[in-house]
């Protein structure tokens, strides 16, 4: 390298590889890491993998390095001065510097959301006060993070002081000149091409869903992206496009959500408080998994596998996203996460329909308990906008002695105060609780250090803590008036990291708890082999209930058996359970069936071997992608 001199060009194209190849590395070790989530890879995989990461890493070096390759083609004199230099070479090492450290961070945070992450993780952490906090304590949690890091910047910077310094300035003659302005036309047209994707005329720039040429299984695509790409890619992200797969009249055939509670009864006016608890997948609790480990599974939840027999309980139960974001307008409005999270849309501004607005006109009082500092997650906002009247966060509990250091009050201290301050609110009341403790970086206070089994992730030990909250919870609320005239429902907000092979799975990833408790009516009390979502949530509390007016919801009524066993959501592409069998699609085509129960690591694909059933099952998501993305657009989320 001492040896070599280079013009500005050669410098350049050297500079440039030299960013390429640091990110294509970040490809590798990123698999190394979660190697669990991407199982059986053979090589003619792997190199399709790599053809296509190749075309997605380079643009994602020319869309990082934009404004220094102007800088540097830019055929002035100045470019050759020391001060330019230097300014257009601490432009280089930043922005690289933030390529590579979101791609390092991506690594683990991966694990919770399965996607790579989008420039909508700069929304979603908006509001987070204590972003500083989290982000430290990650950075200890996940320590061996930061010599990769370190590793990768001191190649970059090594490499840049190497090239730069080799860099000579030419001498003033005419074929020179002619070479600046050739370059100069040269690099603009290679730089479109490799934004593009190719050169052909009719190729619009890649995409993140180019990343499915590919692969033939869309959980393998975020090996073909990388993180780069995709939160640059999502800068102006551009929502949902209409859907057209059938008409108007015939779409409500196959999927419908308007909705109407078929009753004769008066309306029954018991208080609903529902409890949101942070991570718990359904892998956690022992209730859905007695045959798991020959039999020997106990799970982590004593508390709540003692209470899920005591209610309506469906064994196959699952979330409708994979953030906390995702479960507030899943359980709390009906309204699903697709492809992007509702929260993060611009139609979180339409006219909506929300459980507690519904209610609040039949007279509730209205509330929602959330232990971290007021406005984190964005949800003080949401719960103005979704009719909600007392917020009760951090800032309400007011001793910050209970704070975990991180994201908020401990479970145990905060559910005592939701519980105090549930028993002052007027009722018939509707209240939500959505618990903290159990998130990263998994930690209990120190009176409990040791107190839960931390099997073979400290999640499980967090869980446990939670899980104990929650029975001194229901311990102090049955001491209260409002107990038996009172409809609880509890689930998970989301799944968490999985360690059983059954929940490595494209269903796993989705699984949390769901239970509708009623300490006073016993007549709701069945376990069931059906399946249950989030966004079933509302029209189910609604026909409880007997709420006699039509509404939007996505989901379903759980207490009519006459309503299908079906259940939804979005994973790599749209999913839809129906009875024993998933269907998998990968934009609009379908690509993998499972029977999920004779089969839970969907290890036989069941493509075309039952047409008929594949069909119908196509028609219901096609037509749910339809309603979902139509309405949003339309902003026809209410009866009008």
């Amino acid at each position: 390298m001492k040896r070599l001199h280079s013009n500005i060009y050669t410098a350049l194209l050297l500079q440039l590889f030299v960013s390429f190849m640091l990110l294509n590395l970040t490809r590798y070790v990123f698999y190394f890491m979660n190697a669990s989530y991407f199982p059986s890879i053979d090589l003619s995989q792997w190199i399709k993998i790599i053809s296509g990461g190749i075309k997605f890493d380079l643009a994602a070096i020319l869309y990082t390095n934009s404004l220094f390759i102007v800088l540097q083609i830019l055929p002035i004199p100045t470019r050759h001065h020391v001060k330019y230099r230097r300014i257009s070479g601490l432009i280089y090492l930043i922005t690289n510097t933030m390529m590579i450290a979101a791609s390092v961070i991506d690594m683990v945070y991966f694990r919770f959301t399965l996607r790579r992450s989008t420039w909508m993780v700069f929304n979603e952490f908006s509001n987070e006060k204590n972003i500083g906090i989290i982000l430290f304590k990650s950075a200890i949690h996940y320590w061996y993070l930061l010599p990769i890091f370190a590793i990768m910047m001191t190649l970059l910077f090594f490499f840049y002081k190497k090239i730069s310094r080799s860099i000579t300035k030419p001498s003033q003659t005419k074929y020179n000149h002619a070479g600046n302005i050739a370059l100069m036309i040269a690099i603009p047209i290679f730089f479109v091409g490799g934004v593009r994707g190719d050169f052909k005329y009719t190729t619009r720039p890649i995409t993140m869903s180019n990343a499915g040429e590919y692969v033939k299984d869309p959980a393998m695509i975020h090996l073909v992206l990388n993180t780069p790409f995709c939160i640059l890619r999502t800068m102006q992200q551009q929502f949902y496009d209409r859907n057209n797969f059938f008409d108007e009249q015939n779409v409500a055939t196959h999927y419908n959500p308007v909705q109407t509670v078929s009753t004769d009864s008066t309306f029954k006016y018991d208080n609903v408080v529902i409890i949101i608890l942070e991570s718990f997948g359904r892998e956690s609790i022992g209730f859905y998994n007695k045959q798991l480990v020959n039999g020997t599974y106990k799970g982590y939840t004593p508390f709540l596998d003692s209470i899920l027999g005591e209610g309506r309980t469906r064994m196959h139960s699952f979330a409708n996203g994979r953030k906390s974001i995702d479960a507030i307008p899943s359980v709390l409005m009906s309204i699903p996460a697709g492809e992007i999270p509702f929260i993060l849309t611009p139609y979180v501004s339409n006219k909506t329909q929300s459980l507690p607005a519904i209610l609040k006109e039949k007279g509730y009082t209205t509330a929602f308990f959330h232990g971290a500092p007021n406005g984190s997650m964005g949800f003080k906002a949401l719960m103005n906008l979704i009719g909600i009247d007392h917020y009760y966060g951090k800032d309400e509990y007011g001793n910050d002695k209970d704070f975990d250091g991180t994201w908020g009050i401990w479970d145990e201290p905060f559910f005592q105060f939701s519980a105090d301050k549930i028993n002052q609110l007027k009722e018939p009341f509707i209240s939500t609780i959505f618990s903290v403790s159990s998130h990263e970086p998994f930690i209990v206070p120190k009176k409990y250090k040791n107190k839960f089994p931390k099997g073979d992730h400290p999640l499980r030990e967090t869980i446990g803590y939670t899980d104990m909250a929650l029975r001194k919870f229901f311990a102090t609320a049955q001491q209260m008036s409002w107990f038996k005239k009172t409809l609880f429902v509890i689930t998970g907000d989301h799944a968490s990291i999985s360690y059983l092979p059954e929940y490595k799975t494209s269903w796993g990833n989705m699984a949390v708890p769901i239970l509708f408790y009623h300490p006073g009516d016993n007549s709701i009390k069945k376990v069931e082999d059906k399946l249950v979502q989030q966004i079933d949530i509302m029209p189910s509390i609604l026909s409880y209930l007997h709420y006699p007016q039509q509404f939007i919801a996505f989901g379903k009524n759980i207490f009519d058996s006459t309503t299908s066993n079906t259940a939804m959501n979005y994973h790599n592409g749209f999913q839809l359970f129906k009875n024993d069998h998933l269907l998998q699609l990968n934009g609009d085509k379908a690509y993998s069936m499972y029977n999920y129960k004779t089969d839970p690591t969907l290890k036989n694909n069941l493509l075309n071997s039952m047409k008929a059933k594949q069909d119908s099952m196509e028609n219901i998501i096609k037509a749910f992608i339809q309603q979902y993305h139509n309405r949003l657009i339309d902003d026809s989320l209410t009866i009008k």
